[in-house]
């Protein structure tokens, strides 16, 4: 199984069984899933009987070992998935177009990383110029974080995980932040109190608006609409509540789908 930003949730009934998430069966696996997935073992790091199943195939478990996964098993107590994904030894130098998961717990440490971004970007072969928008929108996006979300955090682990990838070959970067926040509804609900959906919600924050008393607006998605669409020919998937929203050149797709803590943005750029 490939699991990535489609197949995820037609899988997801195999996947996630109470308070087990089974990736024994997957053969393949894409930054998207992988924040996902993280979000899922958030909502079950304090169930008693919770287990993580991990891949079977041993370069998935590499995969995931050169993301560092395994920090976020130690910090979510998942120890024995820990201790087993820790025996795979790499054997060969990291892959620049892997970005390993970073979890930044409070705006201070996120904004210090943020320049570590255009580095990264630029191992990933892109000029200079493209690397600092696109950190420009990983800050935009981390930043609707830590505002939507401070002091209000749903469960004992807050901030963003952040993953990314490049495709040299076919010059397509993705890269995915998911956040254990309150959601598009949680943080527009108070200033709209007939929000009947998380798609609504979703659908209202690209709008422009925006759930902070002091504000009016909220332009940051539409920022990064503007930039991911028109400077990238990209699209944006996000997924908040049970709303999964598609954003690209053709417009905005909905659909329903099974409910997360949080949310989670995936940015897909094409580059020269």
């Amino acid at each position: 199984m490939d699991l990535n930003i489609k197949t995820i949730y037609k899988n997801i009934g195999g996947i996630v069984k109470g308070s087990v998430v089974d990736l024994s069966e997957v053969e393949f696996i894409h930054p998207y899933a992988v924040i996902l997935i993280t979000l899922l073992l958030v909502e079950r790091h304090k169930l008693p009987n919770k287990k993580l199943v991990l891949p079977e195939n041993p370069d998935v478990l590499y995969y995931l070992k050169r993301l560092h996964f395994c920090d976020v098993l130690k910090e979510l107590s998942y120890l024995e998935e820990e201790e087993h994904l820790k025996k795979f030894d790499l054997g060969e130098k990291d892959n620049l177009n892997i970005q390993e998961i970073v979890h930044s717990r409070y705006r201070d440490e996120f904004s210090a990383r943020l320049e570590r971004f255009v580095k990264i970007f630029k191992n990933f072969g892109l000029e200079e110029n493209d690397a600092r928008l696109i950190t420009a929108i990983v800050g935009e996006l981390g930043n609707n974080v830590f505002d939507h979300n401070a002091l209000n955090w749903p469960t004992d682990i807050s901030g963003c995980f952040i993953a990314a990838q490049n495709y040299p070959n076919k010059n397509i970067l993705e890269f995915t932040i998911g956040d254990t926040g309150m959601g598009f509804l949680g943080s527009l609900k108070a200033r709209f109190p007939d929000l009947k959906n998380d798609i609504e919600a979703i659908q209202l924050g690209l709008a422009g608006n925006t759930g902070r008393i002091n504000e009016t607006r909220g332009n940051g998605l539409r920022f990064i609409q503007s930039w991911t669409i028109n400077n990238f020919r990209g699209n944006i998937y996000i997924h908040s509540g049970n709303g999964l929203v598609k954003i690209d050149e053709k417009g905005i797709k909905s659909e329903e789908t099974f409910k997360i803590i949080g949310t989670i943005v995936q940015i897909m750029l094409y580059y020269k």
